[in-house]
């Protein structure tokens, strides 16, 4: 199995498919990590809107937790996560974690100022609280994945570019490695995120049905207690937590839609610090204690009904795309690749997610949001 792309995603499916006893080579054409998910800001939570997210996000969590034990790396803190909401919102988030055997503690406001005690809460809002949400280091989390994967085996071609395929009918045979040569192999999997669209169009292999746009991260220094639970406030979409040396990651997701991939890639908008700066504002108790000290943009990627791609490329009988996790990549990642791979495996189609579903778009560069709560 060849795997395209060296992200959260196509790490974890090179480790899991090595485990499950497949020969693996992945392709990365920078280094690993340094792609859409090393923009990220490293959450991974439970706390998404729909079962299906908060299953993969729950089986990423377990998985994770394994790599961690078996590469002796430690790249992940059990920090725990908290949603502020209005009380009529709770009883459907719960619902949804329930489902899925999520473990949650519903907090009133001096409940929620006990983990996080700057944030301003509204007489009408309450808190979920999950205490198994993780905050991965990304360039530990690269560290830990490459270890494994040299210790079984996988063949990890990192700064190269993918000149050409190998076809024979419907069927991709392997891949023109610049420098390399050819590499065959029985499957393949598109897991480049953003950079599938263009890669696979270039290919000729896919006309890949995503929107790319920039989502964009801010940096602040505060003076407010370090020790606090990552949070997110529903009404305005502000999530924050807590960072190295005194500072913070805070953004709101926030999209602009861009026609390439490094379009998305650069340093963050003023317009957008200052947007991040008044939602702060509004929610910090102590506003004078929050700094910007800088921030950048990362590219994700969506498709036209906001549900992923996962799953056999049509017209193809090898080859395997997973995209449009939509900013989520790291937080679904392991389980994206295990739903993956059992369809390599069983042929079966994951149906809420298969990439020959039909899409529509309605102007060519609708985001659709459905996953945070």
């Amino acid at each position: 199995m060849m795997i395209i792309g060296g992200g959260a995603v196509g790490l974890a499916t090179a480790y899991l498919a090595a485990e499950a006893g497949f020969r693996v080579a992945l392709v990365e054409r920078e280094n690993v990590l340094s792609g859409a998910t090393g923009f990220s800001a490293g959450i991974v939570t439970t706390q998404l809107s729909l079962e299906e997210d908060v299953k993969l996000a729950k089986r990423t969590i377990e998985i994770l937790e394994k790599v961690q034990r078996t590469s002796e790396v430690e790249f992940m803190s059990e920090t725990g996560f908290v949603t502020v909401e209005p009380y009529w919102m709770v009883d459907e988030s719960v619902k949804v974690l329930s489902s899925q055997g999520v473990k949650y503690e519903v907090l009133d406001e001096d409940g929620v100022r006990g983990v996080v005690p700057f944030l301003s809460v509204k007489d009408h809002e309450k808190g979920v609280y999950t205490c198994m949400d993780k905050v991965v280091d990304l360039d530990r989390l690269g560290k830990a994945y490459s270890r494994l994967l040299r210790s079984m085996g996988v063949d990890v071609y990192s700064r190269i570019r993918i000149n050409g395929v190998l076809r024979s009918g419907d069927s991709v045979e392997g891949l023109h490695l610049d420098g390399v040569g050819q590499i065959r192999a029985d499957n393949l999997v598109f897991a480049a995120g953003p950079w599938n669209k263009e890669l696979m169009s270039e290919l000729g292999i896919y006309e890949v049905p995503t929107v790319i746009y920039k989502c964009q991260v801010v940096k602040v220094r505060t003076t407010a207690p370090c020790q606090y639970v990552p949070f997110y406030v529903s009404e305005n979409h502000l999530y924050m937590r807590r960072d190295i040396g005194g500072t913070s990651i805070a953004g709101n997701g926030y999209s602009k839609v861009v026609e390439r991939v490094e379009g998305a890639i650069g340093p963050v908008e003023a317009e957008y610090v200052h947007h991040i700066a008044d939602l702060l504002l509004e929610r910090v108790s102590v506003p004078e204690s929050i700094l910007v000290a800088g921030g950048w943009s990362g590219p994700c990627s969506s498709t036209y009904d906001g549900m992923p791609l996962i799953g056999r490329v049509s017209g193809t009988s090898n080859c395997f795309i997973v995209d449009g996790l939509d900013g989520y990549g790291l937080m679904r990642s392991a389980g994206v690749a295990e739903l993956l791979l059992e369809s390599v495996v069983t042929g079966r189609e994951v149906e809420w997610a298969t990439p020959s579903r039909q899409m529509v778009s309605k102007d060519g560069t609708e985001v659709v949001e459905l996953h945070s709560i």
